[in-house]
């Protein structure tokens, strides 16, 4: 009876959405919509690289001033080579169009229209610095800024009408359970019943590890990065590049900071175990790679474990656990030795157990069978397995990256505050006890272990990537010839004071020619470890003078450094594959100490080819392949915090704080995401999880 009430009420709204889509619209209106889908089609297909002065002399050959900026707009289209594509797409798109933009008055709304301005601005620039490495496709002249103009204009009519039925979109996610019964489905709803309801800790674990078998297969012992035979170098105090340029504490011990500490031993006494036991360097890599491969794969069963004692529904279950399967992004960083996927492990479950822990848990059924007394005591304070979880994850991020220690603290603080806001003092107690114990154990490990063990703490460059970068650019756009590049430019605006100031931090000379507008390692690998405080000072009173001269070139050098994080740029993703890492275990500095090198067998061949096949398809294919792009992800992320910002879900959006941390951390470091997502990796991971908690209907987690 109470279904046949709610089918009876649901009928009335579901026609008011059949109208108001498909409705009869003022004949203006739909035509309006209709120029509309054409300007939003024509930022998709504007090109200004198309328009060149031999193709306009061909058209014109005394055309001037006015006359040829209007040819190099035109020429910008591509014409009736995509017509019809275009055509069809701006059909598409008149009834969203006219159903968001006409019908919907809220979707005027400052949290709708401000990001959508973004977007654009964010596709218009990272086009232009994705092609040219600067601003100039964008602002380059007259015609250049009106094809921007056009193109954010267009941009901003799609980013506003997606955005909108995205928090469409997750309105209806929040206040509906998908039906995903046996009566519908039948055996897809029993398949993902047995995989996800009956052990929903175990079976998940298996079916990811399954499913990342091939890459594990293809990769063994594990795949190498350029930092994996550091690290390995240094934990046998062999020559290993970063403690090339430190000031040791003891010229004896060459291990320090530069790669998280932990990480390096656990790695590194990994490879010694091998060595020791098997007499082989290779077995003890393929004993880190198995523990970290078992890790990740729990961590994944673990999220998924969580969802379903939070309440989460099957078919939202099903998709996250299709997402960890099938974005090979994955597997492949489950078997790369690097310490980012550890970390993101621990970061996971930090975010996880924040979920648990930051609001007071309500009664469930499974709750009220402990006994009242001890189901009330625990959904007031949390369970004991939750606090020590809680504990090894803020453990896990302080330890496993360096200044990680950010991340337990922001969660800690959070759920102290809701804690107390809820009257739920002892628990906010708790949660400051957490972050105290994490805070003293880094600070005696830092402060006492460190020292006494003489390791070398790393420099502090690591954090100077943003301002050495916009010195490089200054220089190398106002002073290329006293900076080493030839036929650079000098127009008089470094003085030789400021030259020497600069090279007491930089190496003046080679400055400019080491400068990478995605990548700041080559700048700040020349720092001066030795420069004194007063040195600093000095080159940061310049980078502020030089800044008020020309703020266009400090825009540009960040903007160039970080686009990639918020435009999907034409540059693949770095995907570390088993070439790559053929290429690392055989460079001269790993191959004098050490035979790494991978398994050579019929199986490993198989793998590898079916493993690379899929990643290339999942790369090339429109659409899926954004699922192997950063802004992707970062544009979710968000989407995701200013709808929960506008809707006021504090406790939601609280849970997103740790991941928009990883964000501004990413844009202080020194890789693009254009090139590289292992900096945003632990956010992509926790991602899902953090949706589908803060968005879809879930009730709060049994203490058991």
């Amino acid at each position: 009876m109470a279904s046949k009430n709610a089918a009876t009420a649901a009928g009335p709204a579901r026609d008011a959405r059949r109208r108001a889509w498909f409705g009869r619209y003022p004949a203006a209106q739909t035509c309006a919509s209709f120029a509309l889908a054409l300007l939003a089609t024509a930022a998709l297909s504007i090109d200004p690289t198309n328009s060149s002065h031999s193709a306009i002399q061909t058209i014109d050959p005394t055309a001037t001033g006015a006359l040829y900026i209007c040819y190099e707009i035109l020429l910008s289209f591509p014409g009736h080579e995509s017509a019809v594509l275009l055509l069809a797409f701006a059909c598409l798109l008149v009834l969203p169009i006219r159903y968001v933009m006409f019908g919907r008055r809220d979707s005027w709304r400052p949290s709708v229209v401000i990001p959508a301005l973004a977007f654009a601005a964010c596709m218009v620039f990272g086009k232009s610095y994705d092609t040219t490495d600067s601003a100039q496709l964008a602002l380059g002249g007259t015609s250049r800024v009106i094809e921007s103009l056009i193109a954010g204009a267009g941009w901003t009519v799609l980013a506003h009408v997606g955005i909108y039925l995205v928090f469409s979109c997750f309105d209806w996610f929040g206040s509906h359970r998908t039906r995903f019964s046996e009566s519908r489905y039948g055996r897809m709803w029993r398949a993902a019943h047995a995989l996800l309801d009956r052990h929903p800790f175990v079976l998940p674990w298996a079916a990811v590890a399954i499913a990342w078998a091939p890459t594990f297969i293809a990769s063994v012992p594990g795949l190498f990065m350029g930092d994996t035979g550091a690290q390995i170098r240094q934990w046998f105090n062999l020559p290993n590049g970063t403690s090339d340029y430190l000031n040791l504490i003891n010229p004896n011990v060459l291990l320090n900071g530069h790669h998280p500490v932990v990480h390096t031993a656990l790695l590194g006494g990994c490879v010694q175990l091998g060595i020791s036991l098997f007499g082989n360097e290779n077995a003890g890599v393929l004993l880190y790679t198995t523990l970290q491969f078992a890790v990740t794969t729990a961590t994944v069963a673990y999220v998924l474990s969580s969802l379903y004692h939070m309440g989460a529904g099957l078919a939202a279950r099903t998709g996250v656990l299709a997402f960890f399967i099938f974005v090979p992004i994955f597997s492949n960083y489950a078997v790369l030795i690097t310490k980012d996927v550890l970390f993101g492990d621990a970061f996971v479950l930090l975010v996880v157990q924040m979920a648990k822990l930051l609001v007071p848990a309500g009664g469930t059924s499974r709750q009220r069978e402990e006994g009242a007394n001890e189901a009330r005591r625990r959904r007031k304070h949390g369970s004991g397995r939750d606090w020590a979880l809680l504990v090894l994850a803020s453990l896990g991020c302080a330890f496993l990256r360096n200044g990680g220690l950010v991340f337990p603290a922001i969660a800690c603080i959070l759920i102290a505050g809701f804690r107390i806001a809820a009257h739920r003092r002892r628990a906010a107690a708790a949660a400051l006890g957490v972050l105290a114990v994490t805070v003293a154990a880094y600070l005696a490990f830092t402060g006492i272990a460190m020292p006494a063990l003489n390791i070398t703490p790393g420099s502090k460059r690591e954090a100077l990537s943003i301002p050495f970068q916009q010195t490089a650019r200054y220089v190398l756009k106002h002073d290329g010839v006293h900076a080493g590049v030839e036929g650079g430019s000098d127009d008089g605006m470094v003085s030789d004071e400021e030259r020497a100031i600069i090279d007491r931090v930089l190496d003046y000379d080679t400055l400019a020619s080491r400068y990478d507008p995605d990548k700041s390692d080559s700048v700040k690998n020349a720092f001066n470890e030795d420069a004194t405080a007063e040195d600093l000072a000095a080159y940061f009173r310049v980078w502020a003078t030089q800044f008020l001269r020309d703020p266009a070139s400090y825009a540009s050098a960040f903007a160039n450094n970080y686009f990639g994080y918020f435009y999907p740029s034409q540059k693949d993703v770095w995907v570390y594959s088993t070439v790559s890492s053929d290429k690392t275990m055989a460079r001269p500095e790993n191959r004098d100490y050490f035979d790494f090198h991978r398994s050579d067998s019929a199986a490993t061949d198989i793998c590898n080819h079916l493993t690379t096949l899929y990643r290339v398809a999942i790369q090339r294919i429109p659409l899926v392949s954004l699922t192997m792009s950063s802004s992707m992800y970062v544009w979710l992320l968000i989407v995701c915090a200013i709808y929960l910002l506008r809707n006021r879900r504090w406790p939601s959006l609280a849970l997103f704080a740790p991941l928009l941390a990883v964000l501004a951390v990413c844009l202080i470091g020194p890789c693009n995401g254009s090139t590289y997502m292992r900096y945003l990796y632990p956010m992509i991971c926790a991602c899902p999880f953090a949706m589908v908690v803060a968005l879809g209907k879930t009730r709060p987690a049994p203490s058991a």
